[in-house]
């Protein structure tokens, strides 16, 4: 049994705020876990977000979805309610049952018969109409919905239906349009107004809308937060720099994560679903005509008086606000430790207000915390309210102007520092991606080709990338034609070639005879150290329909916006790359055919398609010779099949009696699938323990008749062994038709699909 739990986490797109903080939740959970973290970022199901305004690249980036099976995660995690957020039914349906097979929990929407974890979708709107009720005096309240097709927008529905009607309102002064979730929300809100145009205030299901809504209202005249009142929901990264500010309701994804990846032990041990929701708090900006922080408000949500007096209990009560979910965690505690420095000084500046030398340490103090990592943990909104209830705390706390003053100068300068601080972490993102433009550009230009060999180098392709804050980076190329688009079903390649990989030490080129790997280790392999955790993160490399590969890519969730750009470029470059191969391939073929024609290097030409330790073809030799006979014109509509043949144990053998017994047992299989199959026939070693082999037939059922064949001969291999352990073999088959537009390699994947039914058997007889 493995030691670390893999865990799966399909996203949407990285570059969606709310995303990014999805994944930093889940990796802090996973790193509290010591469990592998897989984030998989695909796009949508179904209509596209408002955000794009088309489909495009959706089906190619949504192909990453299949490069995690119960081959290679214990758990999965969706954010169903947002890569769903646009389907119909049938088509979360059908996104439902593609998913594998492993303990599933969906997250910010819930789905019957499955664990589920999302936001209280009810008591927020519930709080927002009681708000705009009781403290604006709004009697007519319209209610922006998002489509009833959605688990969330049925449940903010009800919340809205169920508030008015306690609140004594009338659903007429209380009418709901319905929107979709996107910024495309004009229509329903001039619907709205032109049904109701004298409304109090307007409540949007989500802050997208809210966009939409904005401009409708200035296109009338109408200013939020003054003509009319205007609350959303979600606290999108939008809200804040919408003008007004939006008021909403802050559901942190982060913490919804945390809370459910933390939870990971009770999903796997348990067999019964689960909903479990968490909390929501208002938030009040201008546009619900709230003009400036409550305080009263806030003093509760802290849990103090004004005048606390217990010093340790601010402490805690400011931390826990601040940090939420993640008071707890081990990773925060040396902020901790800087945040509560600075309210001791506090606090002793606030007992001594005529010691100028305290209110620098203050400062000192504040400056100290600044320099910590923070703002991974912390939304700027959140300190600045922290901030201003010290800042009112202190004013409660004397009565003279003169000090007040002294005050207000120290938190400016704390503000300062805050100021200064997002400029410099603004700036570094910039710098950044400036940085990412020029050393991806530099390596697009010094790609090289040996004029010797007229090989292609992939190697400066991840040179300097880990200078971008990525530690390690894995290039997998898909072998043979893949190519997906809205009227393509994209099925995901059984293996892959590893081409280049990069760590903190260096850059490196795969040898050829070892780039060869199932695609379920694209996570865990040879090439990854398995002494630590990772958080691992897969993005799809491809133009236009054509999917080249994947890769795979390290790094803190903090940094994880880079990942993208990186894919994008690379993906450029790896065209161009492929083009250039493919040219060099078919020179290097005409050149062979020549020398071939002249009887020169022939020998050398088989030995270079020979795999060295059991004398049968390689990976290259097998796929010419076999694709050769395949597309032959005299063995046009021949039957044919190819089988897949998996060595067990190979690493029992080599564990427990030493490498030079695990190449007997690879030889020894070489032998016997030479004896089960014609010397015309086409045998070969892809890698490690797996093998294949090619042949003619002339008759439906040759395959149980070859799978007899070797089962007899390993059986009399075994008779006369010597070897402490005997020789397994599992075989899968697929039978067809030689042709010219035969694609071996899907050929093979079938073949292996099979292979792996057949282990899936053999283990359960076993078991």
């Amino acid at each position: 049994m493995k030691d670390r739990i893999n865990i799966g986490l399909l996203v949407d797109d990285l570059d969606n705020y709310f995303t990014a903080q999805c994944c930093c939740g889940a990796e802090i959970a996973a790193k509290e876990l010591d469990a592998n973290l897989f984030i998989i970022p695909g796009r949508y199901v179904g209509r596209p977000d408002g955000r794009y305004g088309s489909a495009d690249y959706t089906y190619q980036y949504n192909t990453a979805y299949k490069l995690v099976s119960e081959r290679n995660i214990d758990i999965l995690y969706v954010l169903i309610g947002v890569i769903c957020s646009r389907a119909e039914e049938d088509e979360i349906r059908e996104f439902v049952a593609s998913l594998p097979k492993v303990p599933t929990v969906f997250l910010f929407s819930n789905y019957e018969g499955y664990n589920t974890v999302n936001f209280d979708n009810k008591s927020g709107i519930r709080e927002e109409v009681k708000h705009l009720y009781e403290k604006h005096n709004a009697r007519k309240i319209g209610f922006v919905s998002g489509p009833l097709s959605n688990r969330d927008a049925q449940l903010r529905l009800e919340a809205f239906n169920e508030i008015i009607a306690s609140l004594g309102l009338s659903s007429f002064d209380c009418p709901v349009v319905y929107g979709d979730f996107t910024k495309d929300s004009e229509n329903v809100v001039n619907e709205l107004l032109d049904e109701a145009p004298d409304l109090d205030a307007i409540v949007f299901a989500n802050d997208r809308m809210a966009i939409g809504g904005y401009k409708v209202l200035y296109d009338r005249g109408l200013v939020p937060g003054e003509d009319i009142l205007v609350m959303g929901f979600d606290d999108d990264v939008v809200a804040k720099s919408m003008i007004p500010p939006l008021s909403t309701v802050e559901a942190n994804s982060a913490d919804l994560t945390y809370q459910a990846v933390m939870n990971t032990g009770n999903y796997l041990s348990s067999q019964t679903p689960t909903d479990i929701s968490t909390r929501t708090n208002l938030v009040f900006r201008k546009s619900c005509g709230c003009t400036d922080i409550d305080y009263g408000q806030m003093l509760k949500q802290f849990g103090l008086n004004v005048r606390e007096t217990n010093k340790e209990k601010l402490k805690i009560a400011v931390a826990r606000y601040l940090f939420g979910v993640f008071y707890t965690t081990d990773s925060v505690d040396y902020i901790k430790d800087a945040l509560d420095l600075f309210i001791d000084k506090y606090e002793e500046y606030i007992g001594d207000t005529s010691n100028d030398a305290l209110q620098s340490e203050v400062c000192d103090m504040f400056f100290e915390f600044v320099k910590t990592d923070y703002e991974d943990y912390i939304s700027a909104e959140k300190l600045f309210n922290a901030l201003r209830m010290l800042q009112y705390r202190a004013y409660s706390m004397c009565d003279d102007d003169s000090i007040k003053l002294k005050i207000s100068d120290l938190f400016s300068e704390v503000y300062r520092d805050i100021a200064f601080n997002n400029v410099r972490i603004t700036q570094e993102v910039v710098d950044k991606r400036g940085e990412l433009e020029r050393l991806m550009n530099r390596q697009t230009g010094e790609i090289t080709i040996d004029p010797t060999t007229d090989y292609i180098s992939y190697k400066t392709l991840l040179t300097g990338i880990t200078t971008m804050g990525i530690s390690r980076m894995y290039l997998y190329f898909f072998q043979g034609s893949s190519k997906a688009g809205p009227q393509t079903y994209w099925r995901c390649p059984n293996t892959v070639l590893l081409k280049v990989y990069c760590d903190e030490d260096g850059t490196y080129e795969v040898n050829e005879e070892q780039q060869f790997m199932r695609t379920e280790k694209i996570f865990e392999n040879d090439y990854i150290p398995s002494e630590a955790r990772h958080t691992l993160i897969a993005t799809p490399v491809f133009i236009g329909d054509d999917i080249y590969g994947v890769l795979v890519s390290e790094t803190e969730c903090s940094n994880i916006a880079i990942v993208t750009p990186i894919a994008q470029q690379l993906s450029i470059t790896v065209r161009s790359l492929i083009i250039l191969d493919a040219q060099n391939k078919t020179r290097r073929e005409l050149q062979a055919s020549l020398e071939k024609f002249m009887n020169v290097n022939s020998m050398l030409d088989e030995i270079a398609k020979s795999d060295e330790l059991t004398g049968l073809y390689n990976r290259r030799g097998f796929m010419n010779n076999a694709d050769r006979i395949i597309k032959d014109p005299e063995n046009n509509g021949q039957l044919a099949l190819v089988c897949y043949a998996d060595m067990d144990h190979l690493k029992e053998i080599n564990d427990q009696y030493g490498h030079d017994d695990g190449d007997f047992a690879l030889k020894e299989t070489a032998n016997i699938l030479r004896e089960a199959f014609r010397t015309k026939d086409v045998i070969g070693r892809m890698g490690g323990d797996e093998f294949v082999a090619f042949a003619l037939v002339g008759a439906e059922g040759t395959e149980e008749a070859i799978k007899t064949r070797i089962q007899r001969i390993t059986e009399e291999h075994d008779a006369v062994s010597d070897k402490p352990y005997k020789i397994s073999v599992c075989t899968g088959f697929h039978t067809f038709r030689c042709g010219p537009d035969i694609d071996l390699y899907e050929l093979l994947d079938k073949a292996d699909s099979k292979l792996y039914l057949a282990k899936q058997e053999k283990n359960q007889k076993n078991a």
